[in-house]
């Protein structure tokens, strides 16, 4: 088991071992997912961010902005 800290800004820095092993550069994208009480952190190859994208084409769009997106994020916990 590997441990890390969360930043002031929320960003989590991935030991170098994991992220050699997995492959994983600045910009790769990256599936989060909650499985129970676990945080789950898949990375993604094109197809599956075509994948995600032809998914979210379902959603209706919206017209709200980041901020507000984010506020209703931080009520949520």
């Amino acid at each position: 088991m590997t441990l890390a800290k969360i930043s002031r800004g929320y960003q989590l820095t991935i030991p170098a071992e994991i992220r050699n092993r997995f492959g994983l550069k600045p910009g790769t994208d990256v599936e989060i997912a909650v499985e129970k009480d676990r945080i789950i952190i898949t990375p993604l190859d094109d197809a599956d961010i075509e994948d995600v994208f032809k998914r979210a084409d379902k959603f209706k769009p919206h017209n709200l902005s980041p901020e507000d997106l984010e506020r209703m994020e931080e009520e949520l916990y």
